[in-house]
């Protein structure tokens, strides 16, 4: 029994004082927001002086990839089968799904893409943008729209002019000159 008591005694040590001097100046602690301690890091791991010569002929010969390119399984598609686009993905997101062509690239109606690109959510983003998808007759349709509108404005501006014109003047609408003009509309002096 002596030797538990000894091995208890042995394991119990008595606290030791720890003395702090209090110093006249306090330390300021600075709380910083995740964004400013990143760009803490940021700053801690820039080069320098010496250095800077190297990284920026580094920067210089860097290729850096889009972030809103296509994914690869989607290039061979594009304007063939499918017309693809990237969607902010902000408040009016929803109205513009239902009230467009577009649809967005989810794990159900994209089976092409491969499953690791999808987020949580179930579509696919990149710098805050959804990628979304049409297809290739209705982005046609889309995209010459604007064309075709203008070339019925065109047709149908230029039907209503030949009506109004006399066809000595080729059909077209010819303002009359009066006597005392010409026909750049500057005044004529009448002589004597």
């Amino acid at each position: 029994m002596t030797t538990k008591t000894k091995a208890k005694k042995d394991i119990i040590q008595e606290p030791q004082k720890v003395e702090t001097e209090l110093t006249a100046e306090p330390k300021m602690v600075e709380v910083l927001s995740v964004q400013d301690s990143q760009v803490s890091d940021l700053v801690k791991e820039t080069p320098h002086e010496e250095d800077r010569e190297a990284v920026i002929k580094s920067i210089k010969e860097r290729t850096v990839a889009n972030i809103l390119d296509l994914p690869e399984e989607c290039k061979p598609l594009y304007k063939v089968k499918y017309r693809f686009r990237w969607l902010a993905k902000d408040k009016g997101l929803e109205a513009k799904l239902r009230t467009s062509i577009w649809m967005l690239c989810t794990r159900n109606n994209s089976p092409y893409i491969k499953e690791h690109r999808f987020k949580t959510h179930g579509a696919i983003e990149q710098g805050g943008m959804l990628l979304a998808f049409a297809s290739e007759e209705a982005g046609q349709a889309r995209e010459q729209a604007p064309a075709k509108r203008s070339a019925d404005l065109v047709k149908h501006y230029t039907e209503d002019l030949a009506k109004q014109g006399s066809k000595k003047d080729g059909g077209f609408y010819q303002p009359e000159t009066d006597e005392g003009e010409s026909e750049d509309s500057i005044e004529m002096e009448e002589e004597g």
